[in-house]
């Protein structure tokens, strides 16, 4: 009798397990909203966790590996807020077992410290944040001997999170077997990361995962398109205009949406509304004001010689040539993104949504880089497309006078040269592929003091 009543037992234990695995598989979620535009914007989901890290284990992965990161996930450039237990920029949704994903907040949230306070700004390119580094640690870990469903069980009750008896055999019979497929595959799709210069914070690559994503094999050239995360506010004044850097696209859902699919988002499982709710708030949403007071007299003046060497006619909202192409052969500045950017991706591009209402149909193949608006300017820094001039003083220079070396990632504002000043982090080497900081030499002829009232007049953008 006790052997039938544990054969029973096992029999609807083994049930139980197989109809939650198929249920889990099947179906995701509803994705997580707040009624909050902020609180969404940070912590929503977009649809990016589809093969999103197991949050189980994610969560528990600071205390497994204490010695790596003792500053938590704060370690790759992650914000955190009190109250939360999410880094700004991560989101989490049921698809198989609840998975992490990115959402607007991950590239577009920043911040700064000055005289010792931190502040946050939104839309902000989150220029201290390591994407590379954070993916390396994530496939590193998941086959690490360390990281074991033992392992992640008992940082979950160390942590105030025991889980239940039918979370630990998910976890164990489910979550475990499946993610060692799951990182080897990403593994193999990110070989390419390891034949280009390392991106570093507050940058990306999209432009070769795009290209690994359609089966081009990147990890067979060494073409670079790593560019800066850009800020988003303000987005009504560049509407007539073209996108990205390099000004391939000129549509805001498109840009949107495939902001979203670089992002992990699939197409199928795509959050437009949230998408669009985002958009449609960050369209008036204001850049944030200069932190300090500055000198209106000089700016003023500063304003004066901004027209007079035609600034304006490049960046002011309604100008004509605002959000418009400027050839290479004019601005200088390095060239790798628009050569990756071809005719090729251009062709691949316009698949992506074929059967669906949204399907690709602006992108272009460019020779330069887009002007852009310079509101909050002073929150953009390190400076041009691929972020190669730390402050807005250095880019007033020549660029042979202009930083060769410089350490990047921290928070620490300059309101003087206005930018980043680090002293230690990652460091930027403009002598590599696709990190030129050559170009853009308007202003750089100036005398010391018109240039000293050009940068005052900046700050007040």
């Amino acid at each position: 009798m006790r052997k039938l009543i544990f054969a029973v037992f096992f029999v609807l234990l083994g049930a139980a397990l197989f109809l939650e695995f198929k249920r889990l598989t099947i179906k995701p979620w509803p994705a997580t909203h707040f009624a909050d535009i902020d609180e969404h914007f940070k912590y929503g989901s977009i649809g990016a966790e589809v093969d999103g890290f197991p949050y189980s284990i994610w969560r528990e992965l600071p205390t497994i590996f204490a010695d790596d990161l003792p500053n938590g996930f704060a370690e790759f450039g992650f914000l955190t807020e009190e109250g939360h237990d999410l880094p700004i920029g991560v989101s989490v949704r049921r698809i198989g077992v609840p998975r992490v994903g990115f959402n607007c907040g991950t590239c577009h949230v920043s911040a700064y410290r000055l005289n010792g306070e931190e502040h946050l700004v939104m839309g902000a390119p989150a220029n201290a944040l390591n994407l590379q580094a954070y993916i390396t640690f994530l496939t590193t870990a998941a086959t690490d001997d360390r990281l074991t469903a033992d392992a992640v069980i008992e940082a979950a009750e160390a942590n105030g999170r025991p889980p239940g008896f039918l979370e630990k055999m998910v976890l164990r019979f489910v979550v475990f077997p499946r993610l060692g497929e799951q990182v080897a595959g990403l593994k193999d799709s990110l070989a390419w990361l390891g034949t280009r210069p390392a991106h570093g914070p507050g940058r990306t690559d999209a432009g070769n995962f795009w290209r690994e994503r359609w089966g081009l094999e990147p990890d067979k050239d060494s073409r670079v398109g790593t560019v800066d995360f850009p800020s988003v506010w303000n987005q009504r004044i560049r509407l007539d205009g073209w996108f990205h850097w390099d000004g391939n696209n000129a549509s805001l859902d498109e840009r949107n949406i495939s902001a979203a699919l670089a992002g992990g988002a699939q197409e199928w499982l795509l959050e437009r509304h949230s998408i669009d709710r985002i958009s449609d708030w960050l369209m008036d949403f204001p850049p944030p004001a200069f932190p300090v007071p500055y000198d209106e007299a000089l700016a003023t003046e500063g304003r004066v010689i901004y027209e007079r060497e035609a600034c304006d006619s490049c960046h002011d909202p309604g100008a004509a040539k605002l959000g418009q192409v400027t050839s290479s052969d004019i601005l200088g500045t390095d060239r790798e993104r628009t050569g990756l950017f071809d005719e090729i991706m251009v062709r691949y591009f316009r698949t992506v949504g074929e059967k669906y209402s949204w399907q690709f149909r602006n992108y272009r193949v460019t020779d330069g880089y887009a002007n852009m608006p310079l509101d909050g300017i002073w929150m953009r820094a390190p400076y041009l497309h691929n972020g190669s001039v730390p402050t807005l003083a250095d880019l007033l220079a020549p660029p042979n006078q202009r930083p060769a070396s410089f350490f990047r990632g921290c928070g620490d504002f300059d309101p003087v040269t206005v930018g980043f000043i680090c002293s230690d982090g990652f460091q930027f080497d403009t002598r590599l592929t696709g990190n030129g900081n050559s170009g853009h030499v308007y202003g750089t002829g100036l005398p010391e003091a018109e240039k000293n009232a050009l940068l005052e007049y900046l700050k007040s953008l």
